[in-house]
């Protein structure tokens, strides 16, 4: 086809310029039929090289879905394994788990740490302001709080119909990861179970005590308020197969009504003070019961008691027996007594487990008996001697117990010697006492007399003592 030809199809071409491409039939049928072909094999490679591409592509997407279901658990979290919503593996622990991602499984981490929740508004008044901060003590002591409504304040009801005031602490954990999923599964539905199973087991709880119990017992002591509410709100939690497990609950600032806190704050003081008392003379009964007979006293007191109490019944070979068994520890001898009467038990003690004032009174009495038989053995060996001079030579032996009589009373500090010319046949004496010798005499009257009181207030001192400790053994 010519240019000529195209103008006169085409009247308007004249007035364009030179055509930039040239369309012309080919002149040969194959020609078109292998660019045909090319094409088709470009077209080919292309999709061949996108298939791989998008191969690849799918694999990289493959391989990223699986490692996502690769999770890092930590010490203080448990893993539960799901695979289409159902439990495959639950309590996983530590460390890097494996689940199929979402839509096909999933890996649930649970936090199993201590945890801690409040509860001081429910049986507690209805504060503001700085009143919240306070306590019930605190209220009673300055005043100004405002009677009590029924519809805002809270308290609690005693086995005795008295109200109480009490804030609760409780610490717990997810103990069972699976059953905490599976009926719980949320922050604040945890929290609202947790406080309602506490305080229904409070009321529970302050239901089975008097307020006086209340206020006397701590919160750690077994059979307390607390440990009663611990059980009777880990046993509602159990019922619902929530997975908490309640480690503690303590009781906060347990108090009466504020109108009448200062009323139970005397009673509370009053009884402190007769417990201090009543330890205050149990030490001392002890101490005192140590020092008469040391680590002995408590078996002596038993045996003194067995034998009054034999005394009281007219048992004479019970009587002789506990006397014995007394003596014997009295004086540092191994004892065992065994039971006389029925439900008596066996009083073994060990040797030389007496001590204290017991020993003291023993060992001057010993020395004293040693003493006297001493002083009586030397005036009989000394009257024998004597006798036998006396019957030798009787007069030699009158003149020298003269002198030895007259020699001793002239040494006494009372005893005033005066030599007298040889010649005197009359002598006036004007005699007056000696004023030093008086206050000598004086001195010595007054120590003798100080010694002897000294020695009856000790005998009342003691006797009361060993009386009051005898009475405190039974």
């Amino acid at each position: 086809m010519t240019d000529e030809h195209n103008e006169q199809l085409d009247p308007t071409l004249s007035s364009r310029g030179d055509a930039s491409v040239t369309l012309r039939e080919s002149e040969d049928a194959s020609e078109a039929g292998a660019l045909l072909d090319s094409a088709n094999r470009s077209a080919l490679d292309a999709l061949r090289i996108a298939y791989t591409i998008m191969s690849w592509i799918m694999i990289g997407l493959i391989v990223v879905f699986v490692l996502s279901g690769f999770q890092s658990v930590s010490e203080s979290e448990r893993a539960v394994r799901l695979r289409f919503g159902r439990i495959t593996d639950a309590n996983l622990g530590a460390g890097f788990q494996f689940a199929f991602p979402p839509p096909i499984g999933e890996l649930k981490k649970v936090e199993i740490g201590q945890q801690s929740l409040r509860i001081d508004d429910a049986f507690y008044p209805a504060l503001e302001g700085r009143q919240r901060s306070q306590t019930v003590q605190e209220l009673a002591s300055r005043g100004g709080f405002r009677s009590y409504n029924p519809t805002k304040d809270g308290s609690i009801i005693t086995a005795d119909q008295n109200l109480a005031h009490a804030k609760w602490q409780v610490l717990y954990e997810r103990a069972t990861p699976n059953d905490w999923l599976t009926n719980i599964d949320d922050k604040e539905l945890e929290e609202q179970v947790i406080r309602l199973s506490v305080e229904r087991a409070v009321v529970r709880a302050m239901s089975e005590v008097s307020i006086e119990d209340l206020l006397k017992q701590s919160a750690g002591s077994e059979g307390s308020v607390a440990r009663r509410a611990e059980q009777y709100a880990q046993e509602a939690l159990d019922r619902l197969d929530s997975g908490i497990q309640i480690m503690r609950l303590d009781m906060v600032d347990p108090a009466p009504p504020i109108s009448l806190y200062n009323e139970f704050a005397a009673v509370n003081s009053a009884q402190s003070n007769a417990n201090a008392e009543r330890d205050r003379a149990q030490q001392d009964a002890r101490t005192t019961l140590n020092q008469v007979a040391g680590g002995a006293a408590q078996s002596l007191v038993e045996l003194i008691d067995r034998y009054e109490r034999a005394c009281d019944l007219g048992d004479t070979a019970a009587q002789d027996t506990f006397l014995a068994a007394i003596e014997s520890v009295l004086m540092g001898d191994p004892v065992a007594v065994e039971p006389v009467y029925e439900g008596d038990e066996s009083v073994v003690v060990q040797e030389g487990l007496v001590s204290g004032e017991v020993t003291r009174l023993i060992s001057d009495a010993e020395t004293y008996r040693r003493r006297v038989r001493d002083r009586a053995q030397a005036d009989v060996t000394r009257f024998r001697s004597k006798l036998e001079q006396y019957r030798e030579n009787r007069g030699v032996l009158i003149t020298r117990e003269w002198s030895d009589a007259i020699e001793t009373f002239l040494k006494k500090d009372t005893v005033q010697a005066m030599f007298l010319p040889r010649g005197t046949n009359v002598l006036e004496l004007l005699l007056s006492r000696d004023p030093q010798i008086l206050r000598d005499q004086e001195k010595v009257r007054n120590r003798e007399l100080l010694n002897e009181a000294n020695e009856k207030r000790k005998e009342q001192i003691n006797q009361p003592q060993l009386r009051d400790v005898n009475q405190s053994g039974r």
